[in-house]
C-alpha cells in the first residue's frame, strides 16, 4: 500500500472497500496539503466531507468572501439565523461566524480550506462528493433539547455576552488552533458546565460520519455493494469516535430527529426568549445612548 500522511487513518470494510480519513485542523495549511496529497495519491471513487447542506456554501467561498461575511454581521443576518434555527441556535451560529472572522484575521487562513481543497481535487478526478455530516440546525436543536431549562437560560446569556465582546487570542492559542478542529475546541471549553453538549456535538456526529463513510464504501448494510475507495475529510477530533463505530450497526434515524418540547417547556421557553430579547433591547439602548452622548 502506498505511504500515507501521518494524519491519515486507513479503515477497511467487509466488502473489500478501503477508506482513507484525513484528520484535519480547520485552520491548518498543512491539513490542506494532506487532503490534496491523499486524493491525488489514492484516486478515490467518493470524497466524504464533514459538511452538511446548510454549510456547503463554504465550498464556493474564497477566504475573502468568508471574512467579509463574518465582518458584516448585521441584525438581519442574526434574525435569519434565529428564524431558521431558533433563538439560541441562531445566536450560536452567529458566534461561530464571529469567531471564524477573528481566527482568519490572526491566522491568515479561513476555516474550511481543507473542504474546499477536497472538493476541488474531487472535481479534477471526477469523484463523487458527499456531504456526510448532520444538518447543523438539527445538531443545535438536539443539543438544546438535552439541556435543562435553567441551563438553556444560562447558555443563552453566555451567547449574548459573547456576541457583545471581542475574543482575545494569545499566541499560544493561535498555535493550538493549527493543531485542533474548531468543534472539539468549542465543546471542550463548555464540557465542564454542559457535558451533554459533547455527546451531541461530538459523539453523535462521530456516529453520523462513520455511517456516511460506510454508505459511501457500500458497506453500511447487507448485502454489500462492490468494493470502492473513499477519502473522508473531517476534524481530527472525530477520528477516534469514527474508529470506535466502524463496521457497527448505527441507528442513524434516531440521530436525525429532534425531541418535541413539552407544553410546559414551550411556555417557559417563550418567557425566557421574551426576557432575553428585552435584555438585548436594553443593552442596545444604553450602547446607542452612550455613543450619541
Amino acid at each position: 500500500m502506498a505511504e500515507v500522511p501521518e494524519t491519515v487513518t486507513v479503515l477497511h470494510c467487509p466488502n473489500g472497500s478501503t477508506v482513507y480519513i484525513v484528520g484535519t485542523a480547520h485552520f491548518s495549511k498543512e491539513s490542506i496539503q494532506d487532503v490534496r496529497e491523499t486524493i491525488s495519491k489514492f484516486n478515490p471513487n467518493t470524497v466524504v466531507l464533514e459538511l452538511c447542506q446548510d454549510r456547503q456554501m463554504i465550498l464556493h467561498f474564497s477566504e475573502e468572501d468568508i471574512l467579509r461575511e463574518a465582518r458584516t454581521m448585521t441584525f438581519g443576518k442574526l434574525r435569519s439565523f434565529i428564524r431558521r434555527d431558533g433563538f439560541v441556535a441562531g445566536l450560536t451560529q452567529s458566534i461561530f461566524l464571529k469567531l471564524s472572522a477573528q481566527f482568519t484575521q490572526q491566522l491568515g487562513v479561513a476555516p474550511g480550506g481543507e473542504f474546499r481543497a477536497g472538493f476541488e481535487e474531487a472535481q479534477k478526478i471526477g469523484a463523487r462528493v458527499v456531504l456526510g455530516d448532520r444538518l447543523i440546525g438539527i445538531t443545535f436543536k438536539r443539543a438544546l433539547a438535552a439541556l435543562t431549562l435553567w441551563q438553556r437560560f444560562q447558555f443563552a446569556l453566555l451567547l449574548i455576552q459573547s456576541m457583545s465582546t471581542d475574543l482575545e487570542i494569545t499566541p499560544e492559542e493561535i498555535e493550538n488552533l493549527k493543531k485542533k478542529d474548531m468543534v472539539t475546541m468549542f465543546t471542550g471549553e463548555l464540557a465542564s458546565d454542559y457535558p451533554v453538549l459533547s455527546e451531541v456535538f461530538v459523539n453523535e456526529r462521530d456516529r453520523i460520519l462513520a455511517y456516511s463513510l460506510m454508505m459511501a464504501a457500500n458497506c453500511a448494510h447487507q448485502p454489500y455493494g462492490p468494493p470502492v475507495k473513499v477519502v473522508g475529510i473531517m476534524g481530527m477530533g472525530h477520528i477516534p469516535g469514527v474508529e470506535k463505530n466502524w463496521n457497527q450497526d448505527i441507528a442513524v434515524r434516531e440521530l436525525l430527529t429532534v425531541p418535541p418540547p413539552s407544553g410546559t417547556a414551550r411556555l417557559i421557553r417563550t418567557g425566557i426568549k421574551i426576557g432575553l430579547l428585552g435584555a438585548c433591547a436594553v443593552g442596545i439602548y444604553f450602547c446607542v445612548k452612550k455613543f450619541l452622548l
